[in-house]
């Protein structure tokens, strides 16, 4: 039987090494310490925090980009480190992440076609009709035009290669989209846009975690929210709940220091 919560992290802690000075002598810091929550399929979940909270640790777990220390990382109830193989390609389909810096993700090499065409030839289908039907759909869903496949990732806007790296996230069908920080790097107005086009994708059932340092974004986006600080997890719910009623100082103090108006807007 399968878990509602489609990503789980259960007690995780996870540790980075940093060296310091010429002697190389070092110390261990807890990046997460002892973090539980989790993420039920379809719904949506914000991690704020400022730099070094944690919260982007928390997103390359989900992915499989680091390891935990302790504890453990559940994929649909299932601990990703136990899977098999077939049970893992199938994870590694299923959540995928979009990065702060789409340049992170996309070949300068190849053309749009070819970056997402990729994915596609090896997880859905190798039939060319479909696969050229299936580049409509990706292209019309984030906003831009079919022809623009032939182009390379420079001679887009980021708010346009920021497209097409959710294209390219979308193309092989995933259940979990894990978005670290996809609009700090942009213009406002573009920021807008990337938003709308999350928005889009919930309507679609598609699981979302954001990761953000802005409350305005998450609020507006997310119906659970984690508050993360210094690599632990200050507090979790609903947005609305949590938001409107913190009961952590750190909470209260990134709500007065932010451009909060989720209550103004519901």
């Amino acid at each position: 039987m399968q878990d509602s919560n489609i990503l789980s992290l259960e007690q995780v802690s996870k540790y980075f090494y940093t060296s310091n000075g010429f002697f190389n002598n070092g110390r261990h810091f807890a990046a997460l310490n002892n973090v539980t929550l989790s993420v039920a399929s379809g719904s949506s979940l914000g991690i704020v925090g400022e730099s070094g909270s944690g919260k982007t640790t928390i997103a390359r777990l989900m992915c499989s980009i680091y390891k935990a220390d302790k504890g453990r990382v559940l994929y649909d109830g299932k601990e990703i480190s136990m899977l098999s193989k077939n049970e893992k390609q199938e994870y590694m389909k299923n959540v995928q992440m979009v990065f702060q810096d789409p340049d992170n993700t996309l070949n300068p090499k190849l053309t749009i076609k070819s970056a997402l065409s990729d994915g596609i030839k090896q997880h859905i289908t190798k039939d060319k009709d479909e696969i050229q039907e299936k580049l409509k759909q990706l292209m019309e869903m984030v906003g831009l035009p079919y022809e623009y496949l032939e182009r390379y990732p420079h001679e887009f806007s980021g708010g346009q290669r920021q497209r097409i790296s959710i294209a390219r996230a979308l193309s092989i069908n995933p259940k979990v989209i894990i978005a670290d920080e996809p609009v700090s790097s942009l213009d406002v107005s573009v920021q807008a846009q990337i938003l709308n086009l999350m928005k889009a994708l919930q309507k679609n059932g598609i699981t979302l975690i954001l990761i953000s340092h802005s409350l305005a974004v998450v609020s507006n986006l997310c119906e659970n929210i984690a508050v993360m600080q210094k690599g632990k997890l200050e507090e979790y719910g609903n947005t609305l709940e949590v938001l409107s009623n913190p009961q952590s100082e750190y909470t209260k103090s990134l709500l007065a220091s932010s451009s909060y108006t989720f209550m103004k807007n519901n």
